[in-house]
C-alpha cells in the first residue's frame, strides 16, 4: 500500500472515529468517500441527490479532480468518458458514445453490453478507465446493471474501471426494487452527507401509497359495498327461482308419463334402446336367409320409426339412472336407419351382404369421427422466468442464441418446425420495438455451450448460432419489462 493511500485511510479512519464521538452524521467530503470506494470497495458509485443542483455540482468536481490527482501521476494515462444522460437517449446510443471516448476508431457492436465489449477493449488496451454519467436516473436498468457487471468483471481480472454515477434519489430506488441484481456490485452515496446508504436504507425505499380517505368517506364505501352485495345475492335468488318455474312444467309432464307403458324399461338408456333395435334387426334378418329371399314392405330390419319412437322415449326416461352410449352404438343406429331407408327403393336385398356392408361403412364412420378429433396443439410460449430462475443457479451461465424475431408468426413457425429441439423464447426491446429471442436452454459454463453448438442439427447450425452470457440475457428482460 501507497503512503498516499494510507494517509487517505487515516483521514478516513479519524473523521469516522470524531463523527461516532460526537454522535453526528458523518462529516467526510463525497469525493473523498468515493476514492474510498473505488479504490478499496472495487464496485460501481451512485451519487443521490434530492435536486439536479446537489448532484451535478459534485459531478463537476469529480470530473476536475480526476485531471488534477496527483496520484494518476504514478500510474498509467486514465482514459475518461462522460456522458450526461437524457431520457431522450437509448441505450445503443449512449453506449456509441462511451465506446467512442474511450477507444477511438475501434469497431463495435451497440447492441452488445458494455460489460462485455468496454471489459474486452480494456484487455487489449491495458489503461485505466473512468466512465462518469450525470443525470444517471434517466439510465435504463439494463444500463445501470451492464455498467456495474463491468466494474465486477475488471475486478477479477485485475483490471482498473471506475465508474461513476450521479443523479436523483429516483436512481437509487430502482437499485432498491431490484437489489438482486445489485448486491455488492454499486455503493449508494448520498451527496449532502457523504455517507454510505444501503439498498434497504428507508430513505431510498418506495414510500407506501396511504389512503386519503377520512373516515366518513370509508364508513360511506363500507355501506356502498355492503348494498352491492346485496344486489347481487337479490340478483343470483331472482334467477334461480325463474330456472326453478321453468323447470316445473317439464317435471309436470313427465309425472303424467306412466313409466311402464313405455317402449323402453326404465332401465334402458340410449344405449340399449338401440341394442335392442339391432336385435331385432339381426332376428329377422335370420329369418330372410333362411327363407333366401325378403320382401321390400315385409321389414327385414327396424325402420326409421321404430328407431325414432325409442329417441323419442329418452324425455320421459331423463328421472331414471341413464348410462352413456358409446360412440360405435350411436353410429350402428344411424348407419341401421339410413340402410332402411335406402332398401325401400328396390324390391329385395341379399341380407348377409348387407350386414358385411353396413358393418364396413360403420367402420369407416367411426374412423372418420376419430380422425376428425382435435388433437392438442402445443403452442409457443414466452418463458422469461426460466432465464430468471436459471441465473440464480448458474451466475457464469451460457446460452446458445438460434434465432429473432419481431414477428410472431415467423416466431411459431420456426418454433413449431423444430419441436423435437428443447428451445427456449424470452421478449426485449430491440429500436423501442417488441423482439422475440429463441435460445437453447443454460448451460453451466462457457465451454459446454461451445460443446453444444456442435450437436445441433444442420437447420441450425445453418443460422450461425453464438454464445450470449446469462446476464446479458437477463438485462434484455428486463428493459423489456421496464
Amino acid at each position: 500500500m501507497s503512503a498516499l493511500e494510507n494517509t487517505s485511510t487515516t483521514e478516513l479512519t479519524r473523521a469516522e472515529n470524531t463523527s461516532l464521538s460526537e454522535n453526528v452524521p458523518s462529516a467526510i467530503s463525497v469525493p473523498t468517500r468515493i476514492d474510498h470506494n473505488l479504490r478499496y470497495a472495487k464496485q460501481a458509485v451512485l451519487v443521490i441527490g434530492r435536486n439536479t443542483e446537489q448532484y451535478s455540482q459534485l459531478a463537476s468536481q469529480y470530473l476536475v479532480s480526476l485531471s488534477n490527482d496527483p496520484s494518476t501521476g504514478a500510474e498509467s494515462h486514465i482514459n475518461v468518458a462522460f456522458v450526461s444522460a437524457s431520457t431522450k437517449l437509448n441505450d445503443i446510443q449512449i453506449r456509441c458514445r462511451l465506446i467512442e471516448q474511450l477507444f477511438i476508431n475501434t469497431l463495435f457492436d451497440p447492441e452488445q453490453s458494455l460489460a462485455v465489449s468496454v471489459l474486452r477493449f480494456a484487455k487489449q488496451q491495458g489503461e485505466a478507465i473512468s466512465i462518469v454519467i450525470d443525470h444517471a436516473h434517466a439510465l435504463s436498468l439494463q444500463l445501470k446493471y451492464e455498467l456495474s457487471q463491468l466494474v465486477s468483471l475488471a475486478k477479477k481480472d485485475q483490471l482498473i474501471i471506475n465508474v461513476v454515477l450521479f443523479g436523483l434519489t429516483e436512481a437509487a430506488k430502482q437499485l432498491s426494487l431490484n437489489k438482486s441484481l445489485f448486491k455488492d456490485k454499486m455503493v449508494v452515496i448520498e451527496a449532502t452527507s457523504g455517507q454510505v446508504l444501503s439498498l434497504d436504507d428507508k430513505k431510498i425505499h418506495h414510500e407506501k401509497a396511504t389512503s386519503s380517505l377520512t373516515f366518513g368517506q370509508k364508513v360511506s364505501l363500507f355501506f356502498v359495498m355492503l348494498m352491492l352485495l346485496a344486489i347481487l345475492i337479490w340478483g343470483y335468488q331472482v334467477i334461480a327461482d325463474a330456472l326453478n318455474k321453468q323447470s316445473n312444467p317439464l317435471d309436470k309432464q313427465l309425472n303424467k308419463f306412466d313409466v311402464s307403458d313405455t317402449v323402453l324399461p326404465a332401465r334402458d338408456s340410449i344405449a340399449s334402446a338401440d341394442e335392442r333395435v339391432v336385435r331385432k334387426m339381426a332376428k329377422k334378418q335370420k329369418r330372410v336367409t333362411a327363407d333366401e329371399s325378403i320382401k321390400v314392405g315385409s321389414g327385414g330390419a327396424a325402420s326409421s320409426e321404430e328407431i325414432n319412437r325409442a329417441i323419442l322415449a329418452l324425455p320421459v326416461l331423463s328421472h331414471a339412472k341413464q348410462l352413456p352410449a358409446n360412440a360405435s352404438d350411436v353410429i350402428n343406429a344411424l348407419a341401421n336407419s339410413f340402410n332402411n331407408i335406402t332398401t325401400g327403393a328396390s324390391p329385395s336385398i341379399d341380407v348377409t351382404n348387407k350386414k358385411t356392408e353396413s358393418t364396413a361403412e360403420n367402420k369407416i364412420i367411426i374412423e372418420q369421427a376419430e380422425d376428425k378429433q382435435i388433437q392438442p396443439i402445443r403452442l409457443a410460449k414466452i418463458a422469461s422466468h426460466y432465464y430468471q430462475n436459471q441465473a440464480v443457479v448458474y451466475e457464469y451461465g451460457y446460452v446458445i442464441q438460434l434465432a429473432g424475431f419481431s414477428d410472431s408468426k415467423l416466431w411459431h413457425e420456426f418454433i413449431e418446425n423444430h419441436r423435437s429441439e428443447n428451445l427456449f423464447s424470452y421478449q426485449r426491446l430491440l429500436t423501442e420495438q417488441r423482439f422475440i429471442v429463441v435460445t437453447s436452454r443454460v448451460y453451466p459454463n462457457k465451454t459446454m455451450a461451445k460443446s453444444a453448438i456442435k450437436l445441433l442439427p444442420a437447420s441450425l447450425l445453418i443460422r450461425e448460432p453464438w454464445l450470449k452470457d446469462i446476464s446479458l440475457v437477463i438485462s434484455e428482460i428486463n428493459t423489456f419489462k421496464g
